[in-house]
């Protein structure tokens, strides 16, 4: 059985948000914010919302954004920890 480490499934979050970003030539950092500070609107909200199900099939963070997205905290460091909630294995969430 292969376990995802968070670097496993932060590099595909990385990617997909540069391809969706406007300037791909931004450098996009781990605490960016996804409102605040790659400018997504709802849109590429969706977009992004749709790659991440892609790329994590049933896990869908709308809950999250609704969440986290009021204050800043949209940030894909808090999207891969809400990710790592779903994919690690059962015994090493304590």
């Amino acid at each position: 059985m292969c376990f995802l480490s968070e670097t496993d499934v932060a590099e595909p979050i990385v990617a997909l948000c540069r391809s969706l970003s406007e300037n791909s030539k931004t450098s996009i950092t781990m605490d960016m914010s996804l409102t605040r500070a790659l400018g997504f609107d709802s849109m590429k909200l969706m977009q992004f919302f749709a790659g991440v199900e892609a790329l994590h099939p049933g896990i869908a963070l709308e809950e999250w954004f609704i969440e986290h997205s009021t204050d800043g905290r949209d940030t894909l460091r808090s999207a891969v920890s809400y990710l790592m909630r779903f994919l690690a294995p059962q015994g090493t969430i304590g």
